[in-house]
């Protein structure tokens, strides 16, 4: 059975001349649901340019989890 994580994008921005602009980075921060309760799984830094989801899968082979099934929702 896969386990789900859930996911949010937040792009980096800057204040530039009172105007807000992106500054191609962004943070993904993942979740899971532990008793009804949504628990902080991790953070991912990256820039826009990369696939989020490529960037999931990455981390968590880097981190001991490639041998696991995940099952990807953005919040």
């Amino acid at each position: 059975m896969k386990k789900k994580l859930f996911y949010v994008v937040e792009k980096e921005l800057a204040d530039v001349g009172h105007v807000e602009e992106t500054t191609g980075n962004k943070t993904i921060t993942l979740y899971e649901i532990i008793d009804n309760t949504p628990k902080q799984f991790a953070t991912i830094e990256g820039v826009n340019d990369d696939r989020t989801g490529k960037l999931i899968e990455e981390y968590l082979d880097d981190n001991g989890f490639g041998d696991e099934s995940f099952e990807l929702h953005q919040l």
